[in-house]
């Protein structure tokens, strides 16, 4: 056995004996068919041209020489993007069965690489394929009218905008809008929505450069650009500020933030894009999060309402709350009550088996504004190892699930789903919208 030797490194840089898997390559039965460098998703090995040195090992002599031969051959390539994940392709389609992976026993040093750039290393084998997965290609955008809309009804129409907050039927709007009764209060947004990244987890100077950047967006490029605050509420300035109407203020098991959300409100300028209850998140379903002591300055502990410098453990679940019920009536009507029933109110649940059945309850509650589902290449969250390694549940799934429930029903067109998780995470972002 002959190892595949790496690209030409500088000091203190990987080589692949570094790596977590090693390309074992048998030079004497390699025929350079290059059927194993075709079929490797990670791109981890190539053909090329090699010069090798060939020491001298004439015992008669007193000096010791090299000789060098030149040949094509394989190389492993030592970046972490495209090391190797021991998926053993190469070995499968190899006719000669001259190569394939074998495990690295010592204590690499890839672990030290894992987080450069500042991108975070994903885990699983298929979420860190390289390049543009099956999501980030799929685009919709009037589905009906690529036929004939008379002859082709059973397609529906996904359209750029999307609508934040509950639609009633024609029938009952016009119906409601005639006897002056209550109608649910919606919001027209662009489908590019910043996910909940709580004032804790990012520092207050990366917090506060994201709301320029939707402020930017919204006031300057006419782009409607909204953000979620997380979890740790957001500075007592910009609830008095008009940038609230383009944050959507969430709030989650820990109640961070929440007192000084309460105390704001009857000076807030202008009411926020929307309030998000969050019930879970895709990379942690069932399970709690935990900020580190080193991350709660002054600052923060003070928005919080807790000492400066201790660790803030998220529970798994709302501690006021028993069942999906109690908390549609209880959460959702409140919340709504609170900001005078001018702001749609919708929960943020995990990606699971029981997502059909959240959907069921919001479709009954006529308060309910939307439904955003998290999947499990979502944010880590302050997550712990063990829930990112094993639990979650794929976005796509759930959101066809989600969605041909109310075409049954026949209510496609009145609650809007939110997709979360992993889509759109190589740069080509989905186009979803009401559903």
């Amino acid at each position: 056995m002959v190892s595949v030797r790496s690209v030409y490194t500088q000091p203190s840089s990987l080589t692949f004996s570094d790596l977590p898997w090693i390309i074992q390559h048998r030079e004497d039965r390699c025929t350079l068919c290059g059927q194993c460098t075709a079929v490797c998703p990670k791109q981890a090995i190539y053909l090329t041209y090699r010069r090798q040195r060939m020491p001298k090992l004439d015992i008669l002599q007193k000096k010791r020489g090299n000789d060098y031969r030149h040949f094509v051959g394989i190389r492993q390539h030592t970046a972490i993007d495209k090391m190797c994940i021991g998926c053993g392709m190469c070995s499968s389609v190899c006719p000669n069965e001259a190569i394939g992976p074998v495990p690295n026993t010592n204590e690499h040093r890839s672990r030290f690489h894992m987080d450069e750039k500042g991108d975070a290393w994903k885990r699983g084998g298929r979420r860190n394929v390289p390049g543009k997965t099956i999501l980030d290609r799929i685009a919709f955008d009037r589905i009906s009218m690529l036929t004939d809309p008379a002859l082709d009804a059973g397609r529906h129409e996904f359209s750029l905008n999307t609508i934040l907050g509950r639609v009633l039927p024609p029938e009952e709007f016009l119906r409601r809008q005639l006897a002056g009764e209550w109608i649910p209060p919606t919001r027209e947004i662009f489908p590019f929505v910043i996910g909940s990244m709580s004032f804790g987890a990012l520092s207050p100077n990366m917090w506060l450069g994201l709301l320029q950047g939707v402020a930017y967006c919204n006031e300057v490029l006419g782009i409607p650009v909204v953000m979620a605050t997380g979890e740790g509420g957001c500075p007592p300035w910009v609830l008095r500020s008009p940038f609230l109407k383009y944050i959507i203020l969430q709030i989650a098991s820990g109640y961070f933030g929440w007192d000084e959300i309460i105390r704001a409100i009857p000076e807030m300028q202008c009411d926020p894009a929307a309030i998000e209850i969050k019930y879970g998140q895709g990379a942690k379903p069932g399970d709690g999060g935990l900020l580190m002591w080193f991350k709660v300055s002054k600052l923060i502990a003070r928005l919080r309402g807790v000492p400066e410098g201790v660790d803030l453990p998220s529970p798994p679940v709302h501690q006021t709350l028993y069942s999906i019920e109690e908390s549609v009536m209880k959460m959702i009507q409140t919340m709504s009550m609170a900001f005078g029933f001018r702001v749609p109110v919708y929960p943020k649940i995990s990606g699971s088996t029981s997502a059909k059945s959240v959907l069921n309850n919001l479709v009954r509650n006529p308060y309910a504004g939307a439904l955003l589902i998290d999947g499990i290449d979502g944010g880590t969250g302050a997550a712990y190892n063990i829930s990112m390694d094993a639990t979650g549940h794929p976005i796509a799934s759930n959101l066809r699930e989600c969605y041909l429930e109310l075409v049954a029903q026949g209510r496609q067109n009145e609650i809007p789903l939110f997709a979360a998780g992993g889509i759109g995470k190589n740069g080509n972002v989905t186009q979803n919208g009401m559903a």
